[in-house]
């Protein structure tokens, strides 16, 4: 080998080491989580006075909605999302469809979707839904009911695990 002739692939190899290296840091970046991103964020940027005028409508129907989850009884169960929808006079809320979205804040981007079932009393709605760990979670409600739409977020300290572990 000619005297000099190793520079080149030196400099090759640094350059390769360099794009291997950032290739790893963005998937390790990419594959967190932790780290999320709110779907459809720009959206709904736009549509901020829509949201505005929803919540003058919740304000105006003066629904009250009450959950509770309850931790499995068994190992392999999921935890139980019950639903309590009243009227601003307190009368159960019946005929309603309550959809919500629910995700663990140390986890957002893991979103739980779902529907839920009208129970057997009036004003109570019921889902199973697959939260693994306790911790504080964000709970997205909307309730349709005869064309009337209401909505409730709420953060709370959730206990989903159950008392066998």
């Amino acid at each position: 080998m000619k005297k000099g002739a190793v520079w080149p692939w030196v400099i090759a190899g640094a350059l390769a080491l360099h794009v291997v290296v950032s290739l790893v840091v963005v998937f390790f970046a990419t594959s967190d989580p932790s780290y999320a991103v709110e779907e459809d964020y720009y959206q709904k940027a736009i549509d901020w006075d829509l949201k505005r005028a929803q919540d003058r409508t919740n304000a105006f129907l003066g629904w009250l909605l009450e959950f509770d989850v309850a931790p499995p009884e068994r190992p392999g169960d999921q935890p139980q999302l019950e639903v309590t929808l009243a009227d601003g006079e307190g009368a159960p809320l019946t005929g309603a469809t309550v959809a919500v979205e629910a995700f663990q804040i140390s986890r957002s981007g893991d979103i739980l979707r779902t529907v839920l079932a009208p129970a057997d009393e009036p004003g109570v709605y019921r889902a199973p839904l697959p939260m693994r760990h306790n911790g504080r979670w964000q709970l997205r409600f909307t309730v349709d009911q005869g064309g009337r739409q209401f909505t409730h977020n709420e953060t709370r300290h959730l206990v989903v695990e159950g008392s066998w572990q």
